[in-house]
């Protein structure tokens, strides 16, 4: 797939095919994506593409004629899908999330892997470096570091999903319009998207209150990579200090100490805090037939008057109410 030119010239293509080997390594090439192949309803797997390229990001109009099942793999991009036809479902560890037409979500990240199953849909994809949300959130302001981690794939309620159309919309005209292919609008184009993202999903940034910057001036080195272990495995639910303190190359008083100092918690007390804001995001993206009992368990609190309480005194309300908003 062509990159853009970063004096701005914005390269479109155009893709399709009906050759599911084909349809494989684009989606491995493109997205991260590796296809399996298989038989479908139909007796051909068309895939079709409109695409254009900014350099920093890139926005696609991407069809799928056919049932098919792909395995995501992150990379170092974000994906995130405006569904405009058809169905998605991704298949985790802790149970399965659908969408459909006029559902938004991020459909691949760093550290992605998944399994997807997709019926006759088109999407509006837009993408951007993962990179790019560190600089927005100032996380990388000291050197290198990682970028801000997603605690849930959907956006956090209605009106950020409705501010993350807005903004992919903005995107889309700003690449069909000619005179707005200067580098300074598309870059700040680029840095629209991944600041709304953070605005929109839930992720650490959002979690902590304060930006990247702030959090490793005050904490060592070995704290953030603690956080950044405990972030990116808290759906592991056999997560232990000792884990989290040899990823961190410390010792586990050590690790309490720097928790306590620098945290106000413990380890274990973070990844509740983590495992809350997920659980947290489920209920306000909650379905018919969802319990509160279900999502809690979900994220390991099995001990439903001990979860409702530790989640009114983070967000002030019950999670029943959450749940019925």
């Amino acid at each position: 797939m062509p990159a853009g030119s970063p004096n701005g010239q914005v390269e479109r293509s155009e893709f399709a095919t009906a050759d599911p080997l084909v349809a494989r390594e684009f989606m491995d090439r493109a997205y991260g994506g590796r296809l399996l192949v298989q038989r479908t309803r139909e007796s051909t797997t068309r895939v079709a593409l409109s695409h254009a390229d900014a350099g920093d990001f890139t926005v696609s109009d991407l069809r799928f004629s056919a049932d098919l099942t792909f395995r995501m793999t992150g990379q170092g991009t974000v994906i995130i899908n405006t569904v405009f036809r058809g169905a998605i479902q991704r298949d985790r560890r802790k149970g399965a999330d659908r969408f459909a037409p006029g559902d938004v979500y991020i459909a691949n990240y760093p550290g992605a892997d998944y399994l997807s199953h997709v019926r006759d849909i088109r999407t509006c994809t837009i993408t951007f470096p993962a990179a790019l949300l560190g600089a927005v959130a100032g996380t990388c302001a000291d050197g290198p570091a990682a970028p801000p981690r997603f605690l849930s794939l959907r956006p956090l309620d209605a009106a950020a999903r409705d501010q993350w159309k807005d903004a992919a919309d903005f995107a889309v005209r700003t690449l069909a319009n000619p005179r707005a292919h200067q580098p300074l609008l598309l870059g700040n184009t680029a840095r629209l998207l991944a600041a709304t993202a953070l605005a929109a999903f839930p992720n650490t940034v959002l979690l902590d209150g304060d930006t990247g910057a702030d959090r490793s001036d005050a904490a060592p080195a070995a704290l953030r990579r603690a956080i950044a272990y405990i972030e990116d495995h808290h759906t592991d639910p056999d997560i232990t200090v000792a884990d989290i303190a040899a990823a961190a190359g410390v010792t586990p008083r050590t690790l309490q100490y720097a928790f306590r100092r620098h945290r106000g918690t413990t380890p274990m007390g973070y990844v509740r805090r983590v495992r809350l804001a997920a659980a947290h995001a489920d209920l306000q993206a909650a379905g018919p037939g969802t319990t509160v009992t279900a999502v809690a368990a979900r994220w390991g609190f099995h001990h439903p008057g001990r979860f409702a309480a530790d989640y009114r005194a983070a967000y002030g309300r019950s999670p029943s109410t959450t749940l019925r908003a």
